[in-house]
């Protein structure tokens, strides 16, 4: 008869003890990445489904519907575990669209936010029947002119700058009034009346969106940033319009220390009188609350520094893959893959020729180079935000579903940043001020044919 295991759940995430072993879904992550190496992104994607259908949950009932924040990780497997459960996506690239539609999302249920579209993700989101969440004047003459030019029709809902504060991290507030996002509520009125007139023929106004900042402490600034936008949205109306959606972004926080943040519930709960009878589908973009305890960072121990001032790790891990604590101060929770009798205070730092590349302090054992470190609640911003600093390789990202691990993304090579690069200095000629914005391979070497607006053709 086997031994029953003794398991100590970290916290209610997909991540427990068993047998003073770190596990995922109880999958002992040593033994997982033996054969992957680290550093490596590590995913639940059932607790990625399991935090989804919590907020799905919650909003439904009062006429919600969820738009996963891709920006907070956009992993391919993880996205098509989302498309599985019927979320709809909320973007703010066109490479983050790319992989939407890569993964099988529908383009009818995703939304293109963000300030600086280019022309050519506006035409992709167009050409995909997207709808585009513009934020500047200048970017409706721009969505119109793109659509003309596709002899298309586009939807679009005006984003709207709501000038509510919120208690946060001042890098995670965007709905105040010296931010970059969204127009002023008195323009935003402006615009609305303009669209009703026809002064954009090509584009349809269908509702309205703010986003009042993220890891809201509770529903209060929510709440202030929505009736501005349902008052917007009384304002379209009367000048005309069929507005039939309300977008109030993401924002639902996390606890990082493992704690229990505000749940969704409670924001449905403060919404819910705000948009009953009101006619309007409420959109809801949550990111963070979706996938950041569903990931972990696991990192190898390179060395050791015994100091006066406290013990010190190196890993093989930094701030060019989990770029939160230099970034916004942030904290994350570090876990021994083995648990250990003793532990104290241990700083961790990466291998970035830079002072900031510190990823915290952590009650840990007097752990030896080759053990290895599960940085927690790295699920959301980490590899998405991930870089090539120092030339150094990003990490191999693993999922486990149903039990089962698998490679999702291969650990990048030295040689694969090479790339992008030419070998030699005349194989990428800069163009003549005078030229067309046009190259021509000749035969198979880098050698190019520039063509000119006098249609003179000249070797390089």
């Amino acid at each position: 008869m086997p031994q029953q295991q003794i398991v100590q759940q970290v916290d209610d995430g997909p991540f427990a003890y068993l047998d003073g072993t770190l596990c995922i879904d109880r999958l002992p992550l040593g033994r997982m990445l033996a054969g992957v190496g680290t550093p490596a992104y590590v995913y639940s994607t059932d607790a990625v489904a399991g935090a989804y259908r919590r907020i799905s949950d919650a909003f439904e009932p009062i006429g919600g519907r969820v738009h996963y924040a891709v920006k907070a990780g956009g992993n391919l497997a993880l996205l098509r575990r989302l498309v599985r459960l019927g979320s709809g996506f909320e973007v703010v690239s066109g490479g983050e669209l790319t992989r939407v539609l890569r993964a099988g999302g529908d383009p009818a249920a995703t939304v293109f936010s963000g300030v600086g579209k280019t022309r050519a993700e506006l035409a992709m989101a167009v050409g995909n029947e997207v709808t585009v969440h513009v934020e500047s004047t200048d970017e409706l003459d721009a969505l119109e002119l793109v659509a003309a030019e596709l002899e298309r029709g586009a939807t679009f809902a005006l984003r709207a700058n709501p000038d509510v504060g919120v208690d946060t991290h001042p890098h995670l507030a965007t709905g105040h009034d010296e931010a970059k996002f969204g127009v002023p509520v008195a323009l935003a009125r402006e615009l609305l009346e303009r669209a009703a007139s026809g002064a954009w023929p090509h584009l349809q106004a269908v509702g309205v969106h703010v986003h009042v900042g993220s890891q809201l402490p509770d529903p209060q600034p929510l709440v202030e940033g929505t009736r501005v936008a349902l008052d917007l949205i009384e304002a379209g109306r009367a000048a005309g319009l069929r507005l039939d959606r309300v977008d109030v972004g993401g924002g639902l926080p996390v606890d990082y220390g493992g704690g229990a943040a505000p749940g969704p519930e409670v924001f449905a709960r403060a919404l819910a009188p705000l948009v009953d009878g009101r006619g309007v589908l409420l959109q809801v973009e949550p990111g963070r609350a979706v996938v950041a305890r569903a990931g972990a960072l696991v990192a190898g121990v390179l060395y050791r520094k015994h100091r006066p001032a406290g013990r010190m790790l190196v890993l093989d891990t930094g701030m060019h893959h989990l770029i939160r604590p230099a970034l916004y101060g942030a904290g994350h929770r570090v876990l021994p893959l083995q648990q250990a009798s003793s532990a104290a205070p241990t700083e961790l730092v990466g291998p970035i020729c830079e002072s900031t590349d510190v990823l915290g302090v952590a009650e840990l054992p007097d752990l030896a180079p080759g053990e290895l470190v599960a940085i927690l609640d790295a699920g959301a911003y980490g590899m998405a935000m991930a870089s090539n600093y120092n030339a150094q390789p990003r990490p191999a990202e693993v999922v486990v579903e149903d039990g089962v691990a698998r490679l999702a993304r291969r650990r990048e090579t030295w040689q694969e940043q090479l790339v992008w690069e030419y070998e030699r200095d005349s194989a990428m000629p800069v163009l003549p001020s005078r030229a067309l914005r046009q190259l021509t391979r000749i035969d198979d070497t880098a050698e190019f044919k520039i063509v000119d607006e006098d249609l003179i053709e000249q070797d390089r």
